[in-house]
């Protein structure tokens, strides 16, 4: 535990076909038109070594399993749990251990120079592909780090998990950083600290003021599934985001527009798909990886948490017990921090009304309602899909893996 700490507060509950020719076709031609096409390893059936290479056998971490235990289904172990375990050790497992001091990006940069290395073991071209975009895509960014001094506290701010109402509180709490010098409403205007963070309004993010070494850290997460439609939805289903934001990625595919010119009047590939919600977000999640956006990245790599979560003082979840946890949060941190979660999020009347699941933006233009759609986008595929892709969540966050994605696999096998 960070400083002696004996106990950790976490959260009250326990965290724990038809498009398919279109797909090839379009990974085919968006991979051979990149110059960096050539780093990938594009071998699907993966191997997993007892070793690494002579130099670097002593990094590898834990997980390096023969073949068969990796293949073997446990007994009593559902499909949702085999393919998150399966896919977790022929991938993210083989992420190497870093110095203490090596954190984020620099770490993961040590695993895609190893890859990249002839003679190495065969991994998943999708998580080569994370590997090289996590370093660019602004998943490491500074905003993903908020501090504030009354009361103080270390936020690590993951996209899709209340990104929008958590600058809103940090906004708030250090609102006296940011007071304009003059009128003009420039950049000279603020301290260089102060970002245009939310509309209209300059943030600091992160406090100028000695943060004590003492003061807590605190995370929410969110289950990966729900996050990821979530993500979807907002980006890519809602047109406005996905034509002027661009992080529908690859935009070669998904933004056809953005990515060639304004002026250009070519076709989306996925034109025919968008009118089917599940063949839609099947062929996402088959071209995503191309190119890795930050708003999809898995949990565990924001802030370093598949390394240090058991560090953190407080983590909590943003589901049916969001604002159990809030609640809980206000009541650790006190001060300043009560009001303004309530203010942000509304929790306080969220509990009196039994509405546990409320995020405190039911009524906001940027809310998509993830949990109430996962019928009309997901099915038994493209849940393997994404179990697949964020498997590092479920193993090393703990989070569990939801009844109805369990539901619907053990309907498919049926």
């Amino acid at each position: 535990m960070r400083n002696g700490r004996s106990s950790r507060l976490a959260s009250s509950t326990n965290r724990r076909g038809s498009h398919l020719t279109l797909v090839v076709s379009i990974s085919c031609a968006f991979i051979l038109g990149l110059k960096t096409a050539n780093m990938w390893n594009l071998r699907t059936p993966i191997s997993i070594i007892s070793q690494a290479s002579d130099d670097m056998s002593s990094e590898w971490s834990a997980a390096s399993t023969s073949p068969n235990v990796v293949s073997t289904r446990l007994d009593n172990e559902d499909e949702a749990d085999y393919i998150v375990r399966t896919s977790y050790q022929k991938s993210y497992a083989h992420i190497l251990q870093c110095e203490d001091h090596a954190i984020e990006g620099r770490c993961m940069s040590k695993s895609l120079k190893y890859f990249d290395q002839k003679n190495t073991p065969s991994i998943p071209w999708w998580f080569k592909t994370l590997l090289r975009d996590v370093n660019t895509n602004g998943a490491y960014g500074f905003w993903h780090h908020f501090t504030t001094t009354d009361p103080a506290i270390n936020f690590c701010t993951i996209e899709k998990v209340g990104t929008t109402e958590w600058r809103g509180v940090f906004c708030d709490l250090n609102a006296d950083e940011c007071q304009a010098i003059d009128d003009n409403d420039t950049d000279e205007s603020y301290p260089s600290h102060c970002i245009p963070a939310i509309p209209g309004r300059r943030c600091a993010l992160q406090t100028k003021k000695e943060v004590p070494s003492e003061a807590p850290h605190v995370v929410f997460l969110r289950d990966p599934l729900e996050r990821l439609l979530s993500g979807f939805i907002d980006k890519c289903v809602k047109e406005t985001q996905r034509v002027h934001e661009r992080h529908c990625e690859p935009n070669e595919v998904f933004n056809v527009d953005a990515a060639h010119g304004w002026g250009n009047k070519t076709v989306s590939p996925t034109i025919d798909l968008e009118k089917n919600p599940k063949q839609f977000f099947a062929a996402y999640l088959d071209i995503m990886p191309l190119k890795w956006n930050l708003h999809f990245v898995p949990q565990a790599l924001y802030c370093d948490l598949y390394r240090k979560i058991d560090q953190y003082d407080f983590v909590g979840n943003m589901n049916t017990e969001f604002a159990v946890d809030l609640e809980r949060m206000a009541n650790m941190l006190g001060g300043r921090m009560t009001a303004q979660l309530d203010k942000s999020f509304g929790y306080s009347k969220a509990i009196e009304a039994s509405q546990f699941n409320s995020t405190g933006k039911s009524n906001s233009n940027h809310a998509t309602h993830a949990p109430e759609k996962v019928a009309m986008y997901y099915n038994a595929a493209s849940v393997r899909k994404a179990l697949e892709l964020f498997s590092i969540d479920y193993v090393v966050l703990g989070l569990k893996v939801p009844e109805w994605a369990r539901e619907m696999l053990r309907n498919e096998v049926a």
